[in-house]
């Protein structure tokens, strides 16, 4: 028995990456896939190019920010899984089949996610932050678009913060971790993603400050402080 699963690609004039990001989730092959674009507010073509591809739902928003717009998938969703793509990555083939398999074989585990290599686009000067290697080999995948959930999970962890414009992914993974749920991994490439002058994390100042609320709120939340 297959389990529905939706894949939750937000987005905000990403184009020219969309179309790859989308092909990438059809290309994995999963019989009973729903694909939920979230698009806030994009002008440059995003809508009707998501609108072409099959099993596609478009859900418009007003663009206020990443954390809303994961909320907004996840409010559509219908699946029993819970994916992420963010609009500007791609998978690689049988990104999707893999964590399946080791969710269904581990009825237990919450969630698993696999390994990441990151990539600049052609054009975009190589950040400071990914030398010594980092962009060479794939690496953990603590981000959303490498891992898979099960939406029963993702009700016990709770919605994405709408107040943090770039720490929300981080502060998701963060809550999910302190339930004392284990993140799995698979030993296998399971996403590719893009560097380039437009990503949120660029903001590193911000991206920085909003780390140290998250962290703070971790803490917490274990009593450290």
């Amino acid at each position: 028995m297959h389990n529905l699963l939706s894949v939750i690609v937000p987005t905000r004039n990403a184009m020219p990456y969309l179309p790859e990001a989308l092909a990438s989730i059809m290309a994995q092959g999963y019989p009973h896939l729903e694909i939920l674009v979230v698009d806030g507010a994009s002008t440059d073509g995003s809508r009707e190019v998501a609108s072409a591809f099959p099993q596609v739902r478009l859900i418009e928003q007003a663009g206020t920010g990443l954390g809303a717009a994961r909320n907004s998938g996840l409010a559509a969703a219908r699946g029993d899984l819970i994916a992420f793509l963010d609009a500007d990555d791609h998978w690689p083939a049988d990104s999707l089949s893999m964590r399946i398999t080791y969710l269904h074989a581990h009825p237990d585990a919450p969630y698993v996610s696999g390994y990441v290599q990151r990539f600049v686009e052609p054009g975009t000067p190589e950040p400071a932050a990914y030398a010594n290697g980092w962009l060479d080999q794939p690496v953990p995948g603590y981000t959303p678009g490498a891992v898979l959930v099960r939406r029963s999970f993702c009700e016990t962890v709770g919605p994405f913060d709408e107040q943090l414009r770039i720490g929300c992914d981080s502060d998701w993974l963060a809550r999910a971790q302190d339930t004392g749920a284990v993140l799995s991994f698979v030993p296998q490439l399971v996403l590719h993603k893009r560097i380039h002058t437009s990503n949120l994390s660029a903001s590193i100042a911000a991206y920085q400050r909003e780390l140290l609320t998250v962290a703070r709120r971790s803490l917490q939340r274990r009593g450290v402080i």
